[in-house]
């Protein structure tokens, strides 16, 4: 993704299944030599198969909703640093939850999901103008945005750099980018290797680090204001069924939850957020 024909793979994850939703999809990771990217070889063409009954995009429930409000928080942009009158962009907002939270504390607020008929669903209940089209987007936003976010979006993509040259499109001179990513180096993928809840094969498709993310943002005219790890449970919580019965189980998930938020606060590793400027 990052340095094309010239660069060299070495294997890194071979014959990764699918704990989480139980496809029959089996994927590859290598990394790059180079830069040091760690993304599926060969990159899928079509990502769509991967997402059939994918729970991310559904209305949540009362127990997650109180979750993310109360442990998983550490994790999403801060309201209160958007600004009354900011623009604000949530690329890839899954359920809409965060975008509906978001709005009462921007000026104008915006969506971005692939699938057109989810973001016209979204549209309807949020009544908040939902993208499906990079050209539409494009045409309408660019170089007004002063906030774009990306809560775990980044490692669902298969072309980095142009998604990094539509963020630096879309935003206006000094604002900000902030994504969250599943971090390939932490001490829990260590300790669960393929069986790590934050690898989702084959549904995410590249890793990158702060040097991956610092080139692809100096060649797109942004700067990396810093970086972090945010405490997430879900990570440690929903590797525990993985690695206990070979698949993803709610009830284990739940009973072990608890453990996650405390190793998370403890030890924070398993996602890093990106804070990024646009110069």
């Amino acid at each position: 993704m990052i340095c094309g024909a010239s660069a060299t793979f070495v294997p890194f994850l071979m014959s990764c299944k699918d704990f989480y939703l139980s496809t029959p999809f089996v994927v590859d990771y290598f990394k790059c030599s180079t830069c040091g990217l760690v993304q599926q070889s060969p990159l899928p063409n079509d990502v769509a198969p991967f997402y059939t009954s994918y729970p991310v995009h559904l209305k949540k429930s009362i127990f997650h909703t109180l979750s993310r409000s109360l442990i998983m928080r550490d994790v999403y942009f801060k309201l209160g640093a958007i600004g009354r009158k900011s623009v604000l962009l949530d690329y890839g907002c899954g359920d809409g939850s965060f975008l509906e939270s978001a709005a009462p504390y921007s000026g104008r607020s915006f969506g971005f999901e692939v699938s057109k008929e989810h973001a016209e669903e979204l549209s309807r209940q949020l009544r908040v103008p939902i993208y499906s089209s990079s050209e539409l987007l494009l045409k309408d936003l660019e170089g007004e945005v002063d906030v774009l976010t990306m809560h775990f979006v980044v490692e669902h993509l298969t072309d980095l750099k142009y998604t990094f040259a539509l963020i630096s499109k879309l935003l206006r001179p000094g604002g900000i980018f902030y994504c969250v990513v599943p971090n390939i180096e932490s001490w829990e993928f260590r300790l669960f290797r393929e069986k790590w809840h934050g690898l989702d094969p084959p549904r995410h498709i590249s890793f990158p680090d702060m040097n991956v993310v610092n080139l692809l943002s100096r060649a797109n005219g942004l700067e990396v204001n810093c970086s972090q790890h945010a405490a997430f449970p879900n990570g440690f919580a929903g590797s525990v069924p993985a690695a206990l019965t070979g698949r993803f189980s709610f009830p284990i998930f739940a009973v072990a939850l608890p453990l996650g938020v405390l190793a998370s606060k403890i030890a924070p590793s398993g996602v890093t957020a990106f804070f990024i400027k646009k110069l």
